[in-house]
């Protein structure tokens, strides 16, 4: 298999100011294919570093591919560190100087005369077309290196995904005739830590060492990714038997399972499209009273396109005010018991489905930190109800973690218990 190197070029990556979101898209995406990130470098928009950085990599054989840097200013300078490392010249492309005089004019934008060098393409090679941004992408295959191909992407992960997706990547495919990717399942978990999943999972696994597990880590959920060979007999017979007995052992807490290997599927969920999903099949409405969350469980709800059918709205009562005003909580629930209280979020639950006419309430109470903390009530220490006008049920947490992470915590709990309550 080709060894793959990516240089991530941006002043901006290594100030931390954003964060690398480029190294994740590219090497899973690869993965699929069998194929592995051998290095990732990254490195600053000065003058010589792209150049000293490629040389390094050159070799037959060898993936190169580069993000950012393909912009009309001064610091972009990818251009021409390409064209020195590998002696390839840059020759001015018509088609694509055309191309961009139009899009300018389509955006109602005067194109000034640093545009012209995004027209530039090595000789040897041609580029990517950028539907997204004005920074096409380029290719080549550099004549002194047999069968190494050169790529770079734009830096905007907006510019940059979607090419790399719809054009390198099938690009390299067919270029290297990569075999078929493996046949995988995808498990999506909540509430479940990563050690006690890999507990439960490894006796199944253990008749078959061929199989190769996987965990991504997040906030309160674990992505865990099964995979064999697709020429390996037997195979999608063995992940599904797999996946089937993982999720008898985890009934309440997988949320999502992808299956690479079924035709026409839709890309995996997560955990608040389950959830938006599942209330629209039910017919059924959510409405939601946060506090320390602050609006973040909405954000997710309303980030989903359509959710205005599911999703009827929330309330951040952030003070105790308006928790009384808005969700009809009573004052001395709040002088009794303090805002972080079973009673406090019961009031809550019931004060946003009165409001609203939701189907469904969920209710956020918690001390995220850094401080406000008390021994009787901790840093971290999170009451979420649940439950429609029947009846609210209530849950106390301690959840570990920085301010975010709390926070993030309690909305995915909020959403997991949901859904264990409409199964």
């Amino acid at each position: 298999m080709n060894p793959i190197h990516l240089i991530l070029i941006g002043d901006e990556l290594l100030s931390g100011k954003r964060r690398d979101l480029h190294l994740q898209t590219i090497a899973q995406s690869l993965a699929l294919h069998g194929a592995r990130v051998a290095s990732c470098e990254i490195i600053h928009d000065q003058a010589g570093e792209e150049e000293a950085c490629v040389r390094r990599y050159l070799a037959p054989g060898a993936v190169i591919v580069t993000t950012g840097g393909l912009g009309p200013t001064l610091d972009d300078l990818t251009r021409e560190g390409l064209s020195k490392a590998t002696g390839v010249g840059l020759r001015e492309e018509p088609e694509l100087w055309e191309d961009l005089r139009h899009r300018y004019e389509r955006m109602g934008r005067p194109i000034s005369s640093s545009n012209r060098s995004q027209a530039l393409v090595p000789e040897h090679g041609t580029w990517f077309h950028n539907d997204h941004g004005t920074a096409p992408g380029l290719v080549f295959e550099p004549p002194d290196w047999p069968d190494c191909t050169v790529i770079a992407l734009p830096g905007p992960p907006r510019e940059l995904n979607p090419m790399w997706h719809e054009q390198a990547l099938p690009y390299l495919i067919h270029r290297y005739q990569w075999p078929s990717p493996p046949h995988s399942i995808l498990l999506r978990f909540a509430q479940m830590g990563e050690s006690s999943i890999d507990e439960k999972m490894r006796p199944l696994l253990a008749p078959y060492p061929e199989i190769e597990l996987s965990s991504l880590i997040r906030v309160a959920r674990v992505d865990v990714t099964i995979s064999l060979p697709a020429e390996y007999p037997r195979a999608v017979e063995i992940l599904t038997e797999i996946a089937d007995r993982t999720e008898v052992l985890f009934p309440e807490y997988v949320y999502e399972r992808w299956d690479s290997f079924r035709e026409g599927q839709l890309p995996a969920r997560e955990l608040e499209e389950v959830v938006s999903q599942r209330l629209r099949h039910r017919g059924e409405k959510l409405a939601v009273a946060e506090s320390c969350t602050g609006g973040l469980l909405s954000s997710w709800m309303t980030e989903i396109a359509g959710s205005s059918d599911i999703f009827l709205g929330g309330v951040v009562s952030y003070d105790n005010r308006l928790k009384q005003d808005l969700l009809g909580v009573p004052a001395e629930t709040l002088e009794h018991h303090g805002a972080v209280s079973e009673e406090t979020v019961r009031c809550m639950a019931h004060g946003i489905l009165e409001a609203t006419g939701a189907d469904w309430g969920i209710s956020i109470s918690g001390i995220a930190g850094p401080g406000g903390g008390t021994s009787d009530k901790p840093v971290g220490l999170v009451w979420i109800g649940i439950g429609n006008k029947p009846g609210i049920e209530t849950h106390r947490y301690e959840f570990p973690g920085d301010r975010d992470a709390v926070r993030e915590r309690a909305a995915v709990t909020a959403l997991s218990r949901l859904l264990q309550k409409m199964a």
